[in-house]
């Protein structure tokens, strides 16, 4: 409830009905953005309706938090990709919705760093019978790729199928 209330206070709060929210979701953004809010990123592909605590739960089982983004996890990061290894709390890169980055980053590791997927959470404002309601972005990567664009200069390049991606979380 604390984590909640920070993000979104309870008067901003909206009670939905399943046509409401339905209404609700088609007029949200379809994609994230970069931090500045000037460049497009991975579609939103997923609506989670639950309790913090419930969603960890359910998620803490197959998924993984990810380490904070700093010089010594990119060095992990690259030499994991350099080499066809995993890293199994590889950082997960921010991405904002709502202007702000995700709420919850998760990932699952596969064989390799090209393969893991990444689950992102954004709690919304809105509530469906009492329970708080979350959009989130879930992409597998299919490889790492160079740009000036990061501090770190690295990101990753994501299977164009983010159904199959869902439908994997599902």
């Amino acid at each position: 409830v604390l984590f909640r209330s920070r993000i979104r206070p309870a008067a901003s709060v909206e009670a939905c009905t399943a046509e409401t929210l339905v209404s609700k979701l088609e007029a949200m953004p379809a994609a994230t953005t970069n931090a500045a809010g000037t460049r497009p990123g991975d579609p939103v592909n997923l609506v989670v309706i639950g309790e913090f605590a419930a969603i960890l739960a359910v998620f803490a089982a197959r998924w993984d938090e990810s380490e904070t983004i700093s010089l010594a996890t990119c060095w992990k990061t690259v030499r994991a990709f350099l080499l066809g290894a995993s890293y199994r709390y590889s950082p997960v890169s921010p991405l904002h919705l709502f202007g702000r980055h995700q709420d919850v980053a998760l990932q699952r590791a596969r064989h390799s760093i090209n393969e893991r997927l990444h689950l992102r959470l954004w709690l919304t404002p809105l509530e469906f019978e009492g329970r708080p309601v979350w959009v989130g972005q879930v992409s597998r990567d299919i490889g790492v790729r160079f740009t000036t664009r990061a501090w770190n200069l690295t990101t990753h390049r994501i299977d164009p199928d983010v159904d199959e991606s869902r439908d994997y979380v599902i």
